[in-house]
């Protein structure tokens, strides 16, 4: 497993407990997925959050931004020497200490859940490695798994193939209602996602998934 991705997953296990005191957000993507639901098949580098409260556009963006401040105050109590930059307009926080990066970053289009949020503990392989321990909020399984079979479909990363590939799902009913969520509120037209044209990834596979698993995967 690569050294980098490794001190950016250490920085984001000793975030994640200042991402969970917002109540108003929740944990989807590949860190909920690989973290917490599963036994760590790969790292994950990143913190892709819902805002989970439905409320008018605008209203909902600011109050994102406002969350996103509380938590970067949390963050820099929390972990000294780290520097965190919020940038407002793309409702994100970068986070950076000793040379690893962690982005935090809000879905500023698909707000709201579906079903009930999950307090999961990090996984038993991801405590073991790191020596540390946090638990974090996460989407329902039905939002998480159908949206990341929607960003599958989107963006065909080695990332979201991956977890795609080693999705254990008893019946795609189990994420239909996760799927539509998130196929809706894609900035795709539906018909895209559904019949998307191959997108040649070979540089993503080499530079940002290559060492993040030891679990073989290519495009063959």
């Amino acid at each position: 497993m690569n050294d980098i991705y490794k001190k950016q997953v250490a920085l984001l296990i000793r975030i994640m407990p200042s991402v969970y005191r917002i109540k108003d957000f929740a944990v989807h993507g590949g860190t909920a997925i690989n973290l917490f639901h599963k036994n760590m098949p790969r790292y994950s580098v990143d913190i892709d959050l819902t805002y989970i409260p439905v409320k008018e556009r605008a209203e909902s963006l600011d109050a994102i931004n406002n969350h996103l401040r509380t938590l970067k105050s949390y963050i820099e109590k929390s972990t000294p020497g780290i520097k965190v930059i919020h940038k407002h307009d793309v409702w994100k926080l970068q986070c950076t200490l000793d040379g690893a990066t962690v982005k935090i970053e809000v879905n500023g289009t698909k707000r709201g859940i579906i079903g009930e949020t999950e307090d999961r503990k990090l996984c038993e392989r991801a405590e073991t490695e790191f020596n540390m321990t946090c638990k974090a909020r996460t989407v329902s399984y039905s939002q998480l798994y159908g949206g990341k079979i929607a960003a599958a479909l989107s963006r065909q990363h080695p990332r979201d193939l991956f977890d795609c590939k080693y999705m254990e799902m008893a019946s795609f009913h189990d994420v239909k209602n996760g799927f539509m969520l998130c196929l809706l509120g894609s900035d795709k037209p539906v018909i895209e996602s559904l019949q998307p044209n191959a997108i040649d990834q070979t540089e993503a596979l080499e530079k940002q998934f290559e060492g993040m698993s030891d679990t073989p995967f290519t495009y063959s």
